[in-house]
């Protein structure tokens, strides 16, 4: 009989147990969940401009001796490039859509003002960024015949950095500060 009350105290610590165990999984896993439904859709969708792609990249982790501009970076290059363009493609698909559909009379003039302002704004933006599609175009296309990454002025490597600062980057950084001191003199 010693036996018999023994078990019944370890099925009813078992049972007093397990229901909390059952609690604590039920609080974290929906907390997970629903994290991970915020994040994923905004990542996809929305595009934030140039400064928070660029800060979206993942450095290449360099190793030493490694040759510039080896396959494993042209790939990581044109991975970054592709994806910068689809983002791109896709504000301007979607700008196109909001004028097919934007098609609204304002009875009060400050209202059509401000959102003809609003318009003009959204337009321009979207203007830079079609003229930096096509920088993004001939980046891909100098990457896919082994023109990517070197400088267009004097033909030395531009650098795996200021190319992740700037992929559509053509001139390393001597020759980029000249002609800008070129052009503020020319310009003012």
């Amino acid at each position: 009989m010693a036996k018999k009350p023994l078990k019944n105290k370890e099925i009813a610590v078992a049972k007093k147990t397990a229901p909390t165990k059952k609690a604590v999984a039920k609080k974290t896993a929906p907390t997970k969940k629903a994290v991970a439904k915020k994040t994923a859709p905004s990542q996809q969708k929305s595009y934030g401009g140039d400064a928070q792609f660029l800060a979206s990249i993942k450095p290449y982790a360099l190793k030493k001796n490694e040759k510039y501009m080896n396959a494993k970076q042209r790939k990581h290059f044109l991975s970054i490039l592709e994806s910068w363009h689809t983002q791109l493609q896709f504000e301007q698909d979607r700008t196109a859509d909001k004028i097919q559909d934007n098609v609204s009379n304002f009875p009060d003039e400050a209202d059509r003002a401000t959102h003809e302002e609003e318009f003009t704004l959204e337009l321009r933006t979207r203007e830079r960024e079609r003229k930096l599609l096509s920088k993004i175009i001939e980046s891909i296309d100098d990457l896919k015949v082994d023109d990517y990454g070197y400088c267009a002025s004097c033909g030395i490597e531009v650098g795996i950095r200021r190319l992740e600062a700037r992929p559509t980057a053509t001139r390393c950084i001597d020759c980029k500060t000249i002609e800008e001191i070129h052009e503020r003199q020319k310009y003012g």
